[in-house]
């Protein structure tokens, strides 16, 4: 009985620290993103940041920016005229639009959806996995 318990003990604490070194880990690439920006970039009070599809999206308190690879502005918006992120999707730049992006799994299905930045009407829905009804 003793050895079921050293067994399970063992197990929960791999499975502890596997989620610690997870989560370290997200930490660091964020860090390192974040640095990234701010040292090649005019940006020093970064709110929000996401890399996607060689483009990075950042917002600071006034203003979204849009960077390629090489970081050169490519596009900079208000904050005032993009709609509230309430339900805290990624921001990303798609076919020349920024855009919010959703995935979700429902019924076995992914789907991806896409909302438009500035009025959150829904743009396209894709799904990845499985088939509709």
């Amino acid at each position: 009985m003793k050895r079921i318990i050293k067994i399970f003990i063992g197990i929960l604490l791999l499975v502890l620290m596997s989620i610690i070194y997870m989560d370290n880990n997200d930490r660091q690439y964020d860090n390192k993103l974040r640095n990234r920006i701010i040292k090649n970039t005019g940006i020093k009070n970064i709110e929000y940041i996401n890399y996607y599809d060689d483009y990075y999206v950042v917002i600071d308190k006034d203003n979204l920016y849009l960077y390629d690879n090489e970081y050169k502005e490519i596009l900079k918006v208000d904050r005032i005229i993009i709609y509230k992120n309430d339900n805290d999707y990624d921001i990303i730049y798609k076919d020349g639009k920024l855009m919010y992006f959703d995935d979700i799994l429902k019924d076995n299905k992914l789907i991806y959806r896409y909302y438009n930045i500035y009025n959150y009407e829904l743009i396209d829905e894709v799904l990845v996995g499985g088939v509709y009804d």
